[in-house]
C-alpha cells in the first residue's frame, strides 16, 4: 500500500482559474469606483500569471521539491509576460500595480538580471489534487513559449530545452480554449516587429533631436544677447540647459506640431531681444545669473515674466497698426467723395471690396470690427452732410 506521505499533490488548472475569477468578482463587487475595480485586461493578466505559476509549481513537484509547508514565489520577467499577453512591458507593470492594490499579488521582489518574483494570494492556491500528473494539462499548452519560468520543452525535439523568455518566440501563448483572448500583437512576425520598432525608434530619435536643438539654440541665443561676457563650465551649462528645458519648454509635455514649436521659438527670441533692449537703455539695470533666471522655481524675477510683457507690447503694436489702417481707409473715402481718389474711376462698392480684401489679410477680428464701425460712420456722414 502506498504511503500517504509520498503522495504528490498537484494544482488543478480549472480550480485555480475558478478561484482567480471568484476572487476578482468578489473584489469588484466590494468597490463601486471604476479606479478600484479590475477590468477584463487586468483579469486576463491575473489568469496568465496564475496559469504560468501553477505550471511552475507542478513542475517543481514533479522534480521532487517539497512545497507543502510554503509555496515558492513565481519567478518571471516583465518582458516575457508582455510577450505572452501581446502587450507592452509598461502595460504589464501597470496591471501588476492594480493587482497589488486588489490584494491578488501580495508581494513582489526585483532580482535584477534574474527578473522578478511574485507571491500570489494563498486563497488562489489552497486546493491541490493528488496524483494528478502535470502532463495532463501540459498537452494542450505544448506550444506555449512560457510553459515554465526558466525553460521550455517544445514538441519539435523531445528533451531539447530552450529559454522560455526568448524574444524570437512569437507563438500563441494561451491554451486552445483561450485563443480568443490573445491580441493581434502576439501574432505579428519577427520581421514586421523589427521593422515597426525601427521606424518608431527613428521617429522618436528625430523628434528628440529636434526638441534638443530648440533648447540648445535658445541658450545660444540668450547667452549671446544677455551673458556674452560670462564664461560657464560644462557643469554650469548642463544645469542651465536643464532649467531651460523644465521652465521654458515645460519638459515638452505640451502637445504641438513641429511648426508650433518653431513659432514658439521665434516668440522666445523676441522676448530675449526685449530683455536685451531693456538692459541697454539703462546701465544700472540687471538680470539674475542664467541658472537662476531660467530656474523653474524662481517666481520673483525669472524669464517667464517676460511673457506678459511681450503680450502687452504686441497688443499695443497691433492697436497702433489698426489705428493707422483705419485712418488710411477713412482718408480714402474722403478723397473718393471729393473725386480726388487715385482710382477715382472706381465705384464705392469697388473701393469697399479693395479695402475689405486688404483688411482680411491681417486675420484680426478687432481690425475687422473697427473697419465695419468706420464704414458705418462714413456712410452716416455722407447722408447727413
Amino acid at each position: 500500500m502506498e504511503n500517504r506521505d509520498n503522495v504528490k499533490c498537484y494544482f488543478d488548472f480549472t480550480k485555480v482559474f475558478t478561484k482567480t475569477k471568484n476572487y476578482i468578482d468578489i473584489h469588484n463587487n466590494k468597490h463601486e469606483e471604476l479606479k478600484k475595480r479590475l477590468n477584463a485586461n487586468h483579469r486576463a493578466t491575473a489568469e496568465l500569471i496564475t496559469r504560468l505559476y501553477a505550471k511552475q509549481l507542478n513542475r517543481a513537484v514533479s522534480l521532487g521539491k517539497d512545497i507543502k509547508t510554503q509555496l515558492p514565489g513565481f519567478k518571471t520577467f516583465n518582458p516575457s509576460l508582455a510577450t505572452c499577453k501581446g502587450c507592452t512591458t509598461r502595460t504589464i507593470i501597470n496591471h501588476k500595480e492594480r493587482l497589488k492594490a486588489a490584494g491578488f499579488i501580495i508581494k513582489e521582489i526585483h532580482r535584477g538580471k534574474a527578473g522578478i518574483e511574485l507571491w500570489i494570494n494563498p486563497l488562489i492556491f489552497d486546493d491541490r489534487v493528488k496524483n494528478l500528473h502535470p502532463l495532463v494539462h501540459e498537452q494542450q499548452e505544448q506550444n506555449n513559449n512560457n510553459s515554465s519560468v526558466d525553460k521550455l520543452i517544445t514538441s519539435e525535439k523531445e528533451g531539447v530545452r530552450y529559454e522560455a523568455h526568448k524574444q524570437s518566440n512569437n507563438c500563441v501563448t494561451r491554451t486552445a480554449h483561450e485563443q480568443y483572448m490573445n491580441t493581434e500583437e502576439s501574432r505579428i512576425s519577427d520581421s514586421e516587429n523589427q521593422t515597426w520598432r525601427k521606424k518608431k525608434s527613428s521617429v522618436r530619435e528625430s523628434e528628440s533631436a529636434f526638441l534638443l536643438h530648440l533648447v540648445l539654440a535658445f541658450w545660444s541665443y540668450a547667452r549671446a544677447a544677455l551673458y556674452k561676457d560670462l564664461i560657464f563650465c560644462e557643469a554650469e551649462k548642463n544645469e542651465i540647459l536643464n532649467n531651460i528645458w523644465a521652465s521654458i519648454y515645460k519638459k515638452f509635455r505640451v502637445e504641438g506640431s513641429k511648426k508650433d514649436w518653431e513659432n514658439h521659438q521665434i516668440i522666445l527670441y523676441k522676448r530675449i531681444d526685449m530683455v536685451s533692449r531693456w538692459l541697454k537703455r539703462n546701465p544700472n539695470r540687471w538680470i539674475p545669473a542664467p541658472h537662476l533666471y531660467f530656474h523653474p522655481e524662481n517666481t520673483r524675477n525669472d524669464f517667464r515674466k517676460t511673457h506678459k510683457w511681450y503680450v502687452k507690447q504686441e497688443t499695443l503694436k497691433r492697436n497702433i497698426r489698426n489705428q493707422i489702417l483705419i485712418q488710411k481707409i477713412e482718408a480714402e473715402w474722403k478723397d473718393h467723395v471729393k473725386s480726388i481718389y487715385k482710382n477715382k474711376a472706381k465705384t464705392g462698392l469697388q473701393l469697399f471690396r479693395l479695402q475689405q480684401q486688404r483688411i482680411s489679410v491681417y486675420k484680426d477680428e478687432a481690425l475687422i470690427r473697427a473697419f465695419e464701425q468706420s464704414l458705418q460712420r462714413t456712410v452716416l456722414n455722407k447722408f447727413t452732410s
